[in-house]
């Protein structure tokens, strides 16, 4: 499993979006804006100038506002990688299992993964590729 990178740095873009470079170079974009629509604790990041304070703490690891809210890089190198397209979303990911009546056992068998892998891609745990997203497509399709 690729450990997710620390953050080098980040820059705000209001009125939800980050610009996250990575100590390996990688940079991602990332909208918060689902948090911030549907979580109650995102609330202060509707304020411009509060969305703005974002800033690198932890050695990198976390990510900081002035109002003490704070968000982990594992979740931002997941949601960039998901919003960039380079892997399959976990809300879409814990749907599909759902639509299917689908268990991590079952779909570790339909998918030929382990499932601890499976847990993790359906826990957030751990980005989920997107060969697994086209798999699913494809189990979708061959199911009709």
């Amino acid at each position: 499993m690729a450990t997710p990178d620390k953050m080098k740095s980040v820059m705000a873009q209001v009125p939800d979006t980050l610009l996250v470079e990575l100590a390996s170079g990688k940079s991602y974009r990332v909208s918060l804006a689902k948090p911030m629509e549907g979580v109650p604790g995102f609330n202060a990041l509707h304020d411009p100038v509060m969305f703005a304070t974002a800033k690198v703490a932890d050695f990198g690891w976390t990510l900081e506002w002035a109002c003490g809210l704070s968000m982990a890089s594992e979740r931002l190198y997941q949601m960039g990688k998901e919003q960039s397209g380079e892997a399959y979303p976990v809300a879409e990911f814990r749907a599909w299992m759902e639509r299917n009546d689908m268990s991590l056992s079952t779909v570790s068998a339909a998918l030929g993964l382990s499932r601890r892998a499976v847990s993790q891609y359906s826990s957030g745990a751990r980005p989920i590729p997107r060969v697994v997203g086209l798999a699913l497509k494809g189990l979708d399709r061959a199911n009709g």
